[in-house]
């Protein structure tokens, strides 16, 4: 896959959301957003939301350092079982009238084994952990009937942990370790669309850089409000980042489902 046709697809990842968002809008009643404007009314008292989830992700791109050079790495989401050791994510979110300020955790840890091109006969073992931290803001742009429309936008650190272990063959030994951290602005949307009073769609895509050449994150989920203030949400997220400094590469899309709880209070 050439340079253009991994940015073409992160930049397709990071649309979707948004046509998603889009379609939500303009779905809504006609004079809708004119209401909205006109009549929003905002909530006097902070309003907060926690939703810690399990994330299945698959991981696939280039990681390396100097000692051993960059590699492929990947694993999908049919070898989530022998290659996924953790990954978790969390969401906070203190919301009052049109404001919001938001807190986005994600940690995964990873071991892969991949062949060499070229009918090289030693395998790649890639252990990897990596944390992902945003902390940004929000602001209402649309809402009615339950479903909104955010500009949200903030920073997002990045913390990567690389070895690499080649095994058998030629180079059968040799290893090397590496880590970086990094920092991102990132900038985007966020929605939630009420489709019944407990039936809910949310999702949101945010791109930016700063450190890294690029960053992003989209993702779209559906919630099942079982009891006043608690949902069941499911769902599908991805993100990518590509960070290259001293030798050290991560350049990586992580992807998959993810199931998990959210409560409002």
């Amino acid at each position: 896959m050439t340079n253009s046709d991994c940015v073409q697809n992160k930049l397709v990842w990071w649309a979707l959301p948004l046509v998603f968002l889009a379609s939500g809008i303009l779905s809504l009643p006609a004079g809708a957003t004119q209401i909205t404007y006109q009549a929003y009314q905002p909530v006097e008292e902070w309003q907060f939301t926690v939703s810690p989830y399990i994330w299945g992700a698959g991981v696939r791109g280039d990681v390396g350092h100097r000692s051993t050079g960059t590699q492929f790495m990947k694993a999908d989401f049919s070898d989530i079982a022998h290659t996924l050791d953790v990954a978790v994510m969390g969401l906070a979110e203190a919301r009052k009238g049109p404001y919001s300020l938001l807190v986005d955790l994600m940690y995964i840890d990873t071991t892969t084994k991949n062949s060499l091109p070229n009918g090289a006969t030693s395998r790649l073992k890639v252990d990897n952990q990596t944390f992902s931290g945003f902390f940004g803001g929000g602001y209402t742009l649309l809402e009615s009937n339950g479903s909104r429309l955010d500009a949200t936008g903030g920073i997002r650190v990045w913390y990567s942990n690389t070895t690499l272990k080649f095994q058998g063959g030629y180079a059968d030994g040799i290893s090397g370790s590496d880590s970086a951290t990094w920092v991102d602005g990132v900038a985007g949307l966020r929605g939630h669309y009420a489709l019944t009073p407990t039936i809910w769609l949310s999702s949101w895509g945010l791109a930016g850089g700063g450190q890294s050449r690029f960053d992003w994150d989209a993702a779209a989920l559906v919630g099942w409000e079982f009891t006043p203030g608690f949902s069941a949400v499911a769902g599908y997220r991805a993100m990518g980042v590509d960070y290259r400094h001293n030798g050290f590469v991560y350049d990586v899309v992580q992807q998959g489902p993810i199931l998990g709880i959210s409560g409002t209070f």
